[in-house]
């Protein structure tokens, strides 16, 4: 059993995150389908790495259809500091084959929308047809860059998230349960 810190306050348990993601599994199979028939391709599943890739693991699995994979990697946040966004988001998809083609982004937030728009925005001037998002959980905030097709759980608050691939600081990313970190608290 890991010794989780006490600053760690459950949020979503793996039960609650294993019924959220079966339901978007099967809401994006439609869509699947609907792609299939109209193009004869499968659509291009992209998780956002590092964090996205328990939730794409997952959520993939309950697509009926089948997907092809091609990881993205983007760059948000500050090395080493949680909570501080870069002032520009970059992303690599030199490899992604995404001319002509229906795109599924998969990552496990969206805290302002940005990375969600950049990756996007760079797909579509790679020739994309189409470019629609699921995330696992979407911070309520008044205003935002990118709003996803497909979410998990809707969350309000500054809480920093940990677990299911979210990390503290480079670390807890393998705990099952999603945590949010109380601050003010001792360790």
């Amino acid at each position: 059993m890991l010794d989780i810190p006490k600053s760690f306050h459950l949020q979503y348990s793996r039960r609650q995150i294993q019924d959220r993601v079966e339901k978007l599994g099967r809401e994006i199979s439609l869509w699947s389908s609907e792609v299939w028939e109209h193009s004869h391709s499968d659509i291009l599943t992209i998780p956002v790495l590092r964090g996205g890739i328990f939730f794409f693991a997952d959520l993939v699995r309950e697509i009926s259809g089948s997907v092809e994979i091609f990881p993205a990697q983007t760059w948000a946040y500050e090395p080493g500091v949680n909570q501080v966004m870069r002032s520009d988001v970059k992303v690599r998809i030199d490899d992604i084959p995404a001319k002509g083609r229906a795109i599924l982004l998969i990552d496990d937030i969206c805290d302002s929308g940005k990375t969600l728009q950049a990756l996007s925005e760079a797909l579509r001037q790679s020739g994309a047809l189409e470019v629609r998002s699921a995330v696992l959980i979407r911070r309520a905030v008044h205003e935002q860059a990118y709003d996803p097709e497909w979410v998990g759980f809707e969350y309000v608050g500054p809480e920093w998230f940990v677990g299911y691939g979210m990390e503290d600081s480079g670390r807890w990313r393998n705990l099952a349960d999603i945590f949010v970190i109380q601050q003010n608290e001792e360790q």
